[in-house]
């Protein structure tokens, strides 16, 4: 019996571990169903109902393997799937065009009020758009200035990709135009945002989006 163990435990030892079915018969008679999960010379771990449990070499009689023996030749090794899913950054510093939803005014509006918008421009990565043009967008009013010169400052909270949102962070708004057509210079306004006036903003931190 002592010459059967010592011939068993290397092969066990040395095989791979093997699925759900494996069978050890132990000298007491116990036959334990389960998976084989490896071990030492001196004892095997075996898995049953979820427990890892160790059996002592010497109480084992035989094992065998659902499919295949000890000593057998290993089974193709399996893929590796744990790698992370692809993913497209936005990088800070992009520039978001958005077209205004809703009118905004210094007099009405508070610091804190949202406003809703369309992206009117593609984002892309390696030559496939990863945001879509027409994307809702959303946003607050981050300042209202005082006095006959003040006007609001608005930024970007948030971005619609595929159904769910997108937490982004933005500058206020580098310029504002009527009509669609983007001054050169900065103009925040001091008078009332109507719909649909075009407004850019830029990226202060990247944000990833992943690849179908």
């Amino acid at each position: 019996m002592r010459r059967l163990v010592a011939a068993l435990v290397p092969l066990l030892v040395a095989a791979p571990i093997a699925s759900l079915g494996d069978t050890l018969t132990l000298r007491d008679g116990r036959v334990l169903q389960g998976s084989y999960r490896g071990g030492t010379a001196d004892m095997l771990h075996f898995e049953i109902d979820g427990v890892l449990r160790g059996v002592p070499a010497t109480d084992v009689v035989s094992v065998s393997f659902l499919g295949r023996q000890p000593g057998d030749p290993p089974p193709p090794a399996a893929r590796q799937t744990t790698e992370a899913p692809s993913v497209a950054r936005v990088a800070a510093g992009t520039r978001l065009r958005v077209r205004l939803s809703n009118a905004l005014d210094p007099h009405t509006n508070a610091v804190g009020d949202l406003f809703h918008g369309v992206l009117e421009m593609e984002l892309q990565a390696a030559g496939t758009t990863i945001v879509a043009s027409g994307s809702q967008v959303e946003g607050t009013v981050a300042a209202v200035g005082s006095g006959p010169g003040g006007g609001l400052s608005l930024e970007l909270t948030a971005l619609q990709i595929g159904g769910a949102s997108q937490a982004i962070v933005t500058g206020s708004q580098q310029s504002v135009a009527v009509g669609g057509n983007i001054p050169a210079a900065p103009a925040p306004s001091a008078e009332r945002i109507p719909a649909g006036t075009l407004l850019e903003f830029r990226l202060l931190q990247p944000f990833d989006v992943p690849l179908r």
